[in-house]
C-alpha cells in the first residue's frame, strides 16, 4: 500500500519565490495541521507574499500513523539515500524550506493550550515564536535530536490535544497568526506575551500500564516533590524543574521533559540559550 516513492506536497498561493512556509503533517496522526493548511487554502486568500504549505509525510497521514519507517522529528537533517522513507522525507523538506521561514504544525497529549517551540540557535524562529499567540516558548535543544527546528528558521508550534476539533481551531488561529505576523496577510497580529523555558532533560516513564502523572505543565516541581506514580514505585524530583509536554500516554517510554525557566522576554531567553546576535545587534 506505501511504496517507497513518497515525497512531500507542495502548493504555492500567491506571485513569486516564496520564502514563507506552513507545514503540517511532519506526524501523519496529528491532522490538526493539514487540516488548518486545507482551511486556509480553501479559502484561497490574498496573499501579500507568496507562500509554500506544505503536507510533509503524506503516506503516513493516509495510514494515520505517526511514522512509517522512523519518527520524521527525531532525523533531521535527513537523508536522501536512507532506506527510511521519512529520512529521505526529510531531507527533502529541509532542501525545499532551506531559504524559508516556517511555522510547522504539530499537536500533543499533554496541553490544550498550545505552546511553540525553537532552537536556541535560531532567533529568526524566536523572534516569530515570542509574536505567536501562546503562553510558553520552550528551546528544545539539550533535550531533543534530530527535530524539525533544529534547522534554521522553523518554528513549530502544538496547537492542542491530538485528535480534537479545538486544536485544528487553534492550528488555524497559528497559521493566520504566522501569516499576518510576516506580511503575507494584512490584518494586525494577535497580542502575545509567552515565557519562556529550556527544555533540559527527559523524564523516563516506566513500562508499567498504571502510571500516573500528578505535576502539570509548566507548574513549578519543588526538589523532592513526587511528580508521577505507579501502584509500586514514586518519581520523585531530585532537583527542581518545570514538566514540559508531560503525559502518560504522548510517549511510550518519557513522561516528557524536565525544563527551566529563563524568562519573560525574547532577549532574556536568548541570554540564557547563548543565541547569536541578528544582523545589526
Amino acid at each position: 500500500m506505501f511504496g517507497d516513492d513518497v515525497h512531500i506536497d507542495t502548493t504555492v498561493l500567491g506571485d513569486g519565490d516564496p520564502d514563507l512556509a506552513v507545514v503540517g503533517g511532519v506526524h501523519g496522526d496529528e491532522p490538526s495541521g493539514p487540516r488548518a493548511i486545507q482551511h486556509v487554502l480553501d479559502r484561497d486568500p490574498e496573499l501579500q507574499r507568496p507562500v509554500k504549505f506544505v503536507l510533509a509525510n503524506p503516506a503516513a497521514a493516509v495510514a494515520h500513523r505517526r511514522y512509517l519507517d522512523a519518527d520524521m522529528n527525531r532525523v533531521f537533517p535527513g537523508d536522501p539515500g536512507s532506506e527510511d522513507r521519512e529520512r529521505r522525507l526529510a531531507a527533502e523538506l529541509k532542501a525545499e524550506l532551506a531559504d524559508c521561514l516556517t511555522l510547522s504544525i504539530h499537536s500533543t497529549h499533554s496541553s490544550v493550550e498550545p505552546l511553540a517551540f525553537v532552537s536556541g540557535s535560531n532567533p529568526d524562529a524566536q523572534a516569530v515564536a515570542s509574536q505567536l499567540p501562546v503562553s510558553n516558548v520552550v528551546n528544545h535543544d539539550p533535550a531533543v535530536d534530530g527535530a524539525f527546528t533544529s534547522c534554521e528558521g522553523v518554528v513549530t508550534v502544538e496547537a492542542g490535544r491530538q485528535l480534537t476539533e479545538n486544536a485544528t481551531t487553534n492550528a488555524t488561529k497559528m497559521v493566520r497568526a504566522f501569516l499576518r505576523l510576516t506580511d503575507a496577510l494584512p490584518e494586525e497580529p494577535p497580542e502575545s506575551d509567552p515565557d519562556f523555558y529550556t527544555a533540559e532533560s527527559v523524564a523516563e516513564k516506566p513500562e508499567e500500564e498504571d502510571a500516573q502523572l500528578l505535576a502539570q505543565n509548566f507548574e513549578r516541581v519543588e526538589a523532592g516533590e513526587t511528580y508521577a506514580e505507579t501502584t509500586d514505585e514514586e518519581f520523585v524530583a531530585d532537583e527542581s524543574f518545570y514538566p514540559i509536554l508531560m503525559s502518560e500516554t504522548g510517549y511510550d517510554d518519557i513522561f516528557g521533559y524536565r525544563g527551566a525557566f529563563v524568562g519573560e522576554a525574547v532577549e532574556e531567553a536568548r541570554a540564557a540559550w547563548g543565541t547569536p546576535p541578528q544582523d545589526g545587534e
